[in-house]
C-alpha cells in the first residue's frame, strides 16, 4: 500500500530525557592529583558526569554548569578574585539516595571533599564563585 505511513515497531518510540544528566561540578580537584582522580572515579562508577570549573567560568550561574534550560554561561570571562576555597563539589540533579551513595563511596575511597553543595532552585542563579564562598563560610561556622 503505497503512500501509507508505516507503523513503528513496538519499543521504538523516542523517549525524551526527563532533564539534564546528573553531574558534579568540581573545583580544586585536578584529575592529575590522586584525590581529584579518585573523586572522578567514584562519580564515573555512579554514572555521574564530572565537570571541572575553570577560573574564567566562576562568574557563570551554577545552573549553567548543570546545563539547565534557560541558564547560559556569563558573556564575559570571570575577572573577580579566586574564592579562598581549596576544593569544592556542586552536586546537580542527584537524588537523595545518589547523594548518600556519593558521600559513602567518597569516605570508603578516602577522598572526602570539604565544602559541598546541592544545586537548588534557590542557588542555581548564583555565580559559582559566590556559591562556593557562601558554602565555605557555612562550613567554617559549623566547624567553630
Amino acid at each position: 500500500m503505497a503512500g501509507r505511513p508505516r507503523k513503528k515497531a513496538a519499543g521504538s518510540k523516542k523517549v525524551k530525557p526527563s532533564g539534564p544528566a546528573p553531574c558534579a561540578v568540581l573545583w580544586g580537584l585536578d584529575p592529575s592529583v590522586e584525590k581529584g582522580a579518585t573523586v572522578r572515579a567514584v562519580l564515573k562508577e555512579m554514572g555521574v558526569v564530572a565537570r571541572t570549573a575553570l577560573p574564567e567560568r566562576l562568574g557563570d550561574p551554577a545552573g549553567a554548569f548543570a546545563r539547565l534550560p534557560g541558564f547560559r554561561p556569563a558573556v564575559m570571562p570571570y575577572a573577580g578574585s579566586t574564592p579562598a576555597v581549596g576544593e569544592f563539589v556542586l552536586l546537580c540533579g542527584l537524588s537523595d539516595a545518589q547523594v548518600n551513595e556519593f558521600l559513602a563511596r567518597s569516605r570508603e575511597a578516602g577522598c572526602v571533599v570539604g565544602p559541598k553543595a546541592l544545586l537548588t532552585k534557590a542557588n542555581r542563579a548564583w555565580p559559582l564563585a559566590r556559591l562556593m564562598e557562601a558554602v565555605a563560610a557555612e562550613h567554617a561556622q559549623m566547624g567553630s
